[in-house]
Parts: structure tokens; C-alpha cells; sequence
């Protein structure tokens, strides 16, 4: 049974603007000479997270992940009175893809998308058949409206009646007759916290009693995180509501576009949240496609047999990736090490292979104790020295708005191990400010001159940390 691939972290992140006042936040992990795939999360408004990294393999996949509109770290967030939800639609997303693919120079890439991210994925492939390569989709959906009736509009609720009743607790007990989406918007959108709130946590919530086949409170705690649910229950609202700006059954009629890409369906046999028959009607019009119905699976995409199915699937295109032009020496390979393949050459040469890295830049391997964990975390980074022997860095996670995890655990544990090519020693990690700060900064830019622009990106101020050596 195949699982997901170690953890990673970006080579690469930033905010792209796209219009109307939005930025979406991108990222890029894997190789970057490798086979591009279009990563497409859920919701609408649920955003990416590190585990969708892992769907696909490192070494083959030049792997493009990004927030849609409103969500995750793309701004202005939906849970905020400054979102616009007028220009946050399924063709707004498809024109975001476009310009994402040109802002990367990509010619063509796979899409992987579940769930909303299927819908997505086929609006955007319909869109674009010249620019994909091939589809994978899971919990597939076409917003048609049965769908949507099935979900909210009592169908799931002969299923999990439990759940049912929570969601329908904010609504008032003379319009639970009502079209439920359209009273919802309603209450979404209502001025008072104390009306929107709780109406977000339940819709959000009956969402993530659902995607389960067996339902898990880790799941379940985090679709009612406030600000998390008030985002993605105003955003699918919205989008829902408006059957994703796609005519009845668009998405069939225009599958004929397709002919010639390949395409595989994953679909749980049990999913709730978009049930089965969506994926097989599509299969029957869908030239080519494979549909994998999976026996023992709900919704989610990290269900055992769902995920062996979509794992098996991204292995096998990524073994008919011919690829650009083989690296030339061993020079190029050395700059295009990331990760944890970047760590563990280092290692295992004292640096000889991955201390000089793009564009000259030197590394060093840094290790933190995990501050959830206890756990050695490895990371490769750039850096300089100061005016002594200690090693100085930068924590800026490509001008993200959030520091990098790293930094977060020498915050909770400033004791480090650190490696300079052979040279291995134990360091106090201490966040520097001031004059000290803007001379440091000054020499780290001179390596790495796009600190300079990360730093623009970003409100926060991007931290400097010096090694001192014990």
C-alpha cells in the first residue's frame, strides 16, 4: 500500500498578484527540472497544506501548490470585511492558473485536483486542453444540483443525522424548509459576530463530519478553527450558491474537449461530501478516462485506499516523463539540490556537495529540536558569517507572512546543532535587531539579493539569527 512521500519544504514561494486587489500565495517543492503538476485544493476555500506536497514524487515532480483567492496566505482572506467575493469565481480561479503557469514559464503540466479541486481542474482543463498534460481527480465533483441538493439539502443527512441536526442549529426553525444555501448566506453574512460566527463553525463543521468514512475529531477540530471556518463557509457559500458560474451539466457536455489527455478518477465508493455516481456518469463521457472506485473509502483524500490509488497514479505519469536536457555535470546538480535530498548529500560529503548552491550561494545544514515534537529537525540554508566565526541567517520563507518553522523551533529551543562543510558544532541561536541587524542583512542580501524582495512582500520583519558558537 503506497503513502505519501516524506515531508518538504518550497525551494521557491511567493505572492503573485492577480487583479481586483488579490494576491495568491504559490510555492514550489520537488525538482525543479522535473515533470509539473498543478496542484488543486478543495473547498472552494480550504487551501494547501505540507501533506499535499507529499502526493507526489520529489525526485520526478517540479510540484506548483497555491491558495486560491480568499483563503490560506493569498489576501485579502475571506474571514476579513476587506475581501470582495464579487471577484472570487471559478473563472476569476481559471484566469489565476493561466497567469500562475505563465508567471512560472511552464509550458504544460498535469492537474491534480479533489474535490472542489475537481471541479476546478476539469473547468480549467475544458478551458485549457492545450496547456494539460494529464488529470487526476478525486472526490469528483461538477456542482450539478443534485449535488448540491444531496449535501445541503437533507440527502447526507439520512447518513449522518447526527451531524445533521448541528448544522442545522443556526438556522431558524421556520426556515429549515427554505433552501438551506440561501438562508446560509444570509446568516454568513450577517454584521454581528455573534450571528456569523457560529454559523460559519456549523457549516464548516458538517463538512468535516462528513469527509471521513469513520469521522476523526483531529479533522473535525480543525475545519472549527473560527477564523479557518469563517473563510471557507462564506467562500463555498458563495460559489455554491451560484453553481460555480457553470450552466447545468457544462462539465459533460464540454468533456468531449479532452479527448487525447489522460485521465484517472478516484473515487471513494462511500464518499459522502461528493458521492460516486458524479465520477461514474463522468467516466462514461470522459474520453479515456479510468475510473478507480475505491471499496473501503470516504471522501478524503488521505484514506489508506485513496491514497494508494492517487499515489499509484502520479508515479505512473511521472514514468513517462522524458524531461528537459539531463543536468550537464555534476556542478548543476549540486545547485539544484532542496530539501531533504539537499541535506543528506551534504552529509554525507562534509558539504563537498550541496555547500555551494544556486547562484553561488553557500549553505549550511542547521538542526533544530521539533517544538511539537522533541524531535532533530534538518534544514539547509543560506548564510554568512559575521565579523567572527558564527554563522548568520535569514528566516524568510520567500517573504511568506508567517516565519518558517524552523525558526519557530529555535524560538522555543535556541539550542542548535549547526554544519560549515566539515566543520560541526554546537550553537545558541539569537535573533538580532538594529544596526546589527540592518549590516548582517546587508551581507546575506549580497548573496542572496532576493531577500531584498521577500523582505517587500512581507509586513512582518523577516528575522536575522545569528549561531553562536558554545
Amino acid at each position: 500500500m503506497r503513502g505519501l512521500y516524506p515531508e518538504i519544504e518550497p525551494y521557491v514561494q511567493g505572492m503573485l498578484p492577480v487583479g481586483d486587489g488579490n494576491e495568491i500565495y504559490w510555492e514550489e517543492c520537488g525538482d525543479p527540472e522535473g515533470k509539473p503538476v498543478i496542484f488543486l485544493h478543495g473547498g472552494p476555500g480550504g487551501g494547501i497544506n505540507p501533506r499535499h506536497r507529499r502526493l507526489f514524487d520529489p525526485e520526478r515532480y517540479r510540484i506548483v501548490l497555491f491558495d486560491q483567492r480568499g483563503c490560506g496566505r493569498s489576501t485579502p482572506n475571506c474571514a476579513t470585511p476587506e475581501a470582495d467575493l464579487s471577484v472570487n469565481t471559478t473563472w476569476h480561479l481559471v484566469d489565476d492558473i493561466e497567469r500562475l503557469r505563465a508567471h512560472l514559464d511552464i509550458e504544460h503540466w498535469m492537474v491534480f485536483g479533489g474535490s472542489w479541486g475537481s471541479v476546478l481542474g476539469l473547468t480549467y482543463a475544458e478551458t485549457h486542453p492545450d496547456r494539460v498534460t494529464e488529470l487526476v481527480l478525486r472526490g469528483v465533483a461538477t456542482l450539478r444540483v443534485k449535488e448540491l441538493q444531496w449535501l445541503f439539502g437533507g440527502g447526507a443527512a439520512f447518513l449522518f443525522p447526527e451531524a445533521w441536526s448541528r448544522f442545522l442549529d443556526p438556522v431558524p426553525y421556520s426556515r429549515r424548509q427554505e433552501n438551506l444555501i440561501e438562508v446560509y448566506h444570509e446568516l454568513l453574512h450577517h454584521p454581528d459576530p455573534a450571528v456569523h460566527g457560529p454559523a460559519a463553525v456549523a457549516w464548516s463543521r458538517w463538512e468535516g463530519e462528513t469527509v471521513k468514512l469513520r469521522p476523526h475529531e483531529e479533522v473535525i477540530d480543525a475545519f472549527t478553527e473560527p477564523e479557518f471556518a469563517l473563510a471557507i463557509a462564506r467562500i463555498e457559500n458563495h460559489y455554491f450558491r451560484h453553481g460555480g458560474w457553470l450552466a447545468e451539466d457544462q462539465l459533460f457536455r464540454d468533456a468531449g474537449k479532452l479527448r487525447g489527455i489522460p485521465c484517472v478518477l478516484v473515487q471513494g465508493r462511500y464518499d459522502v461530501v461528493t458521492p460516486a455516481i458524479t465520477a461514474w456518469e463522468l467516466s462514461q463521457v470522459l474520453p479515456g478516462a479510468e475510473l478507480v472506485m475505491v471499496g473501503d473509502s470516504g471522501h478524503a483524500f488521505d484514506e489508506p485506499g485513496t491514497l494508494h490509488e492517487l499515489i499509484s497514479a502520479t508515479d505512473r505519469f511521472a514514468s513517462n516523463w522524458q524531461g528537459a536536457a539531463a543536468p550537464q555535470d555534476e556542478e548543476r546538480k549540486t545547485r539544484m539540490l532542496f530539501g531533504d535530498e539537499h541535506v543528506r548529500r551534504y552529509e554525507e560529503t562534509d558539504g563537498e556537495v550541496g555547500h555551494d548552491w544556486e547562484k553561488g550561494a553557500p549553505c549550511l545544514i542547521l538542526t533544530t529540536k521539533g517544538r511539537k515534537t522533541g524531535e532533530d529537525r534538518k534544514f539547509a540554508l543560506i548564510y554568512q558569517f559575521d565579523d567572527g566565526d558564527n554563522p548568520v541567517i535569514v528566516a524568510s520563507k520567500g517573504g511568506a507572512p508567517e516565519h518558517p518553522g524552523w525558526y519557530k523551533n529555535l524560538v522555543a529551543n535556541p539550542e542548535v546543532k549547526v554544519q560549515v562543510k566539515a566543520d560541526k558544532f554546537t550553537a545558541r541561536a539569537r535573533t538580532i535587531e538594529g544596526e546589527e541587524r540592518a549590516k548582517l542583512w546587508e551581507k546575506l542580501a549580497a548573496v542572496w539579493p532576493d531577500y531584498n524582495e521577500y523582505a517587500k512582500k512581507t509586513d512582518r520583519e523577516i528575522p536575522v539569527v545569528v549561531l553562536e558558537r558554545v
